[in-house]
């Protein structure tokens, strides 16, 4: 090719891209021998208007948000780490809320509040405080992108604004069988972005347009509703009770009278302890023990669903057999009595956790408090006493009247209590 002809084949080339609207830098490298003697070389790309236009595409924001009905509503998904606050670092979080940094960047004027939003499943006040650090972290990763703080805040709402209601079998429960109850608790675990700030300057989405009406069906037979499932149900059952209110073991029929806070029970139990004559006479003795058996009528009362909280409070009747044998200083023995029946009471506090709230289950207690008696011990009398030295007889005799109206005092009790109401 002689060096004429190739400014005859730029002007061509330029030319043609412009009759097409396309901007030249395609490569065509080629060589011309010159006057000189010397090599020449040309090289150029081509790139196409579409091409553009698609890296243009590429780089903008998502159109999968769009703003409604006060907030921003999106296509995406945003996960955390089971039980915890932290995000996760799958495609899917990700990539949703780095559309929503690009969002909020290319609309400098609206601020918003990130709400976080737990299912039923565990107490109100930890649902709360899991959905605000969850909100929390939310923010604070939009933040850490670029957003500016001023126009983002947060807040959680735990279980108290469901997207759709969850059926009785699922709500605040854990049925064995949670299979019907995923989708219900996935729609209602969620992140809402609601607009607090320059929703003017956003455009409303057009509300979907209404199915067209499919052809009515021949009328059915309407099925019987079910029935309602009682939100606190009448539940019988019992308990069993160790280190109780002046017994060792108890066993108590329990009911829930309709009522979640209200579970009275009516038992028996069994106490048992040593007596001593403190400080005898010398050579003499005074020893034995006492039997406590106790009706108590108690009411527990529960201040929360599931872990909660609980009251004990109750009156009952115990009836003490007290014995001990008695010995002088010269070996005469003698049998010491003292029986009385006693009304008592007593006050309680502790922690109750029922796995399925007010519903059939088991429950267990960990109580601590107090009981009372409210009369006195009855006189004693000795049996088979003739023989014994008077002097130190009586002496004895008080002494043992002095412990067991120990019986009479304030005594604190500690107790563990396993039941199921059905």
């Amino acid at each position: 090719m002689t060096n004429r002809a190739l400014p005859l084949l730029v002007l061509s080339c330029w030319s043609l891209v412009g009759a097409q609207g396309c901007s030249f830098s395609a490569s065509a490298p080629g060589k011309a021998n010159v006057a000189e003697g010397a090599e020449a070389t040309a090289g150029a790309e081509l790139t196409t208007d579409a091409a553009v236009e698609a890296e243009s595409e590429a780089e903008a924001p998502s159109n999968a948000i769009v703003y409604k009905e006060g907030k921003l509503d999106y296509e995406g998904v945003i996960n955390f780490e089971y039980n915890k606050d932290e995000l996760r670092s799958d495609e899917a979080t990700t990539r949703t809320l780095d559309e929503f940094a690009a969002f909020l960047k290319q609309h400098p004027e609206v601020a918003i509040e990130v709400e976080g939003h737990t299912d039923s499943r565990g107490s109100d006040d930890y649902n709360r405080r899991l959905s605000d650090r969850r909100a929390a972290s939310v923010r604070k990763w939009l933040i850490a992108h670029g957003v500016a703080e001023a126009r983002v805040t947060a807040v959680g709402k735990g279980e108290d604004a469901p997207q759709v209601p969850e059926p009785a079998e699922c709500d605040d429960k854990e049925p064995a069988d949670a299979t019907p109850c995923e989708d219900t608790w996935a729609k209602n675990r969620r992140v809402v972005f609601r607009v607090t700030g320059g929703a003017e300057s956003l455009p409303e989405a057009e509300p979907e347009p209404a199915p067209e009406p499919e052809p009515e069906p021949a009328p059915k037979p309407p099925p019987p509703e079910p029935a309602a499932a009682k939100e606190c149900p009448w539940l019988w059952g019992g308990h069993l009770d160790g280190l109780g209110p002046n017994s060792w073991l108890g066993l108590a029929g329990a009911v829930q009278p309709g009522l979640c806070w209200l579970e009275p029970s009516l038992g028996l139990g069994l106490g048992t302890g040593r007596i001593e004559a403190e400080n005898p006479p010398p050579n003499t003795t005074g020893d034995g023990r006492y039997w406590a058996l106790n009706v108590p009528l108690r009411a527990r009362i529960w201040f929360m669903n599931r872990h909660s909280l609980i009251g004990d409070v109750g009156i009952g009747l115990a009836r003490y057999l007290i014995s001990a044998d008695m010995t002088d200083s010269a070996g005469a023995a003698a049998d010491y009595r003292r029986n009385s029946t006693n009304v008592h009471g007593h006050l309680g506090l502790g922690y109750g956790f029922r796995p399925n709230g007010a519903q059939a289950g088991p429950r267990l207690g960990i109580v601590v408090g107090g009981l009372v008696t409210f009369n006195a011990l009855a006189d004693s009398t000795l049996e088979g006493g003739g023989a014994l030295n008077a002097a130190e007889a009586a002496e004895l005799q008080a002494a043992l009247d002095r412990d067991s109206s120990r019986l009479d005092d304030l005594e604190p009790y500690g107790e563990l209590s396993l039941g199921w109401l059905f």
